[in-house]
């Protein structure tokens, strides 16, 4: 991927944590915000260090690759913030399944349908979601392998992106296919939710 590409959390809960942890770690500048503001942000971009910037809410949307760990009901709030997202990734590490009344918001739909018709025109890529957020962080001896993780979309390309970052960040990536397939099998009840798989070296 690009070095010029700009990424950006939004969101500083376990899971942004999570994220802004693994990005530090290789190295790769990351923008991170929330609702509070940057200051907020500092003693936590501190400790992980300087690839990782506070930055506020306008510049974390205006990244190319932006990283949605918010509460699920925070998806449309997010959403709202810009009136088209075209151009953009957006990358739905978000957890419906335990979130009040998220049935009823979903109607049956994927999740990640919902986040893209909340950013309208952004290619939005399920992942990063199905694993606890220590885990998904925790370092792996590179003699035991990558952790592996999940990644589905109805953009071939932003997949492929996103795969490419995945392995940037040291994690393995593995496509499974578009929203409605394989995109159910890491939404909470999927079957590889929680699968906590590592691709060991040949």
């Amino acid at each position: 991927m690009s070095t010029s590409t700009r990424y950006a959390i939004v969101g500083s809960g376990r899971i942004g944590t999570s994220l802004a942890r693994l990005f530090s770690r290789a190295g790769i500048e990351a923008g991170i915000a929330n609702t509070r503001g940057p200051e907020s942000l500092r003693d936590l971009a501190a400790a992980l260090g300087s690839p990782i910037h506070p930055v506020s809410m306008t510049d974390a949307l205006s990244s190319d690759v932006v990283f949605l760990a918010v509460p699920f009901p925070a998806v449309e709030q997010v959403g709202s913030l810009l009136p088209s997202w075209t151009g953009k990734t957006v990358v739905d590490a978000t957890n419906a399944h335990y979130a009040p009344g998220s049935d009823d918001v979903l109607k049956g739909r994927a999740s990640a349908h919902y986040t893209a018709e909340k950013f309208p025109g952004a290619a939005v890529v399920k992942a990063f979601n199905q694993l606890p957020a220590d885990v998904l962080s925790a370092e792996l001896d590179p003699d035991i392998g990558k952790r592996v993780v999940f990644i589905a979309t109805d953009v071939p390309e932003a997949g492929d992106r996103i795969a490419e970052l995945a392995g940037e960040l040291g994690l393995a990536a593995v496509q499974v296919g578009a929203i409605d397939e394989g995109g159910r099998l890491i939404e909470v009840p999927g079957p590889l939710v929680l699968r906590n798989l590592v691709e060991r070296p040949l």
